[in-house]
């Protein structure tokens, strides 16, 4: 049974990094990005077909619990099975504190906490109904360590991160499933 991994966020930087080391890896990949990344996620998929693993597209939107569900049911159907969740997709604005808005500050928090939430919570929901275990890793950051000046609502979802993976970790262990979050410092690359 081939090994599934589902990417979100991975049209680009880290995403399409971890898309492409994982289908070298021995996975078959669900990559997931909005839909005005779609040409980008084809780019990353032919790549990965190269590699001969099979590779699937999931249009959607992570902050959408609807579409997260249909996502993870899509690669599941198409692909067999769903052992890795990599829960990568987040969004930055970069801007003083006192000048970030309301819906700045929601906007982040839909898509860097809430589409975790939700990535994690499908997944494990999948990974529990095949019995056998599995991996789900978040994104956080340096900036959920200590926060940076001009990062405060961007900072204050990546600590919201730590804190949902800590404690999803601790209510998985007994399926077998691993719950952990990497923090990257500064990464070239754009962040819608």
């Amino acid at each position: 049974m081939a090994r599934v991994a589902f990417i979100t966020g991975a049209s680009r930087g880290i995403g399409m990094a971890i898309a492409l080391r994982l289908a070298q890896d021995g996975y078959d990949i669900a990559l997931n990005d909005i839909l005005p990344q779609k040409a980008e996620l084809e780019v990353v998929q032919e790549e990965i077909r190269k590699s001969g693993k099979q590779a699937i597209i999931c249009i959607g939107d992570v902050s959408v619990e609807e579409e997260v569900k249909r996502m993870v049911e899509d690669a599941v159907r198409e692909l067999g099975s769903l052992n890795v969740m990599v829960a990568n997709a987040g969004i930055c604005i970069t801007k003083p504190f006192l000048e970030t808005t309301k819906g700045e500050f929601d906007r982040m928090y839909a898509v860097n906490v809430n589409g975790v939430f939700l990535c994690y919570k499908y997944a494990a929901m999948q990974m529990i109904k095949q019995g056998k275990g599995g991996r789900i890793i978040g994104a956080s950051s340096i900036t959920g360590k200590q926060g940076f000046s001009t990062l405060a609502g961007y900072s204050s979802t990546k600590f919201a991160v730590r804190g949902l993976t800590q404690s999803v970790a601790s209510e998985l262990a007994k399926y077998g499933i691993t719950v952990n979050a990497y923090a990257p410092g500064a990464v070239d690359t754009i962040m819608r």
